[in-house]
């Protein structure tokens, strides 16, 4: 796909001849640094201008600059069917999908955006000191034993006394 150069202050993400699913040619110049909606009736390509076009090649030039290890751990999908896009900023897309949700179920684990983060955190930044490898993603999940605080897993593995009373937590 031939791309144009990115200008950092142009302020849109410019899409030129895309070609996706039921997308015939539109070009499009969607703002940058804002948070835009497509709207439009049903099977009039939202999805795959959202999507399958501007998200995919988001995430292309980006698992371009990630560790092959971190590639396998992301969900890729194919190249976007388009002549170009330019003034594309690194991009993470929430799921369209309905779910059960539980009790446990947070915003971020409903749109699965927490394993995005978890990535993020694993790979950018700078570590603590002592720590001489790489973290795994799994360091910042509360439900993996790489990630649970040491003090708390030292506490809940401690016998209550006898004087210890539970409440339970009014809903």
């Amino acid at each position: 796909m031939p791309e144009t150069p990115n200008d950092p202050t142009d302020a849109f993400v410019r899409v030129r001849g895309a070609n996706e699913n039921n997308l015939r040619n539109v070009d499009v110049d969607v703002p940058r640094d804002r948070i835009v909606a497509f709207t439009g009736v049903s099977g009039s390509g939202k999805s795959s201008l959202a999507f399958g076009t501007i998200f995919t090649e988001a995430q292309r030039r980006y698992l371009e600059s990630v560790a092959p290890y971190a590639r396998r751990l992301i969900q890729q999908g194919h190249d976007p069917h388009v002549e170009s896009i330019s003034g594309l900023p690194p991009a993470v897309a929430l799921q369209q999908r309905r779910g059960a949700p539980s009790s446990r179920s947070s915003v971020g684990t409903v749109t699965t955006l927490s394993n995005s983060l978890r990535m993020l955190f694993s790979r950018a930044g700078t570590f603590p000191e002592g720590f001489t490898t790489r973290l795994d993603s799994d360091a910042f999940s509360p439900n993996t034993a790489a990630g649970a605080c040491p003090s708390a897993m030292a506490s809940a593995s401690r016998t209550p006394s006898p004087r210890t009373r539970w409440y339970p937590i009014p809903r």
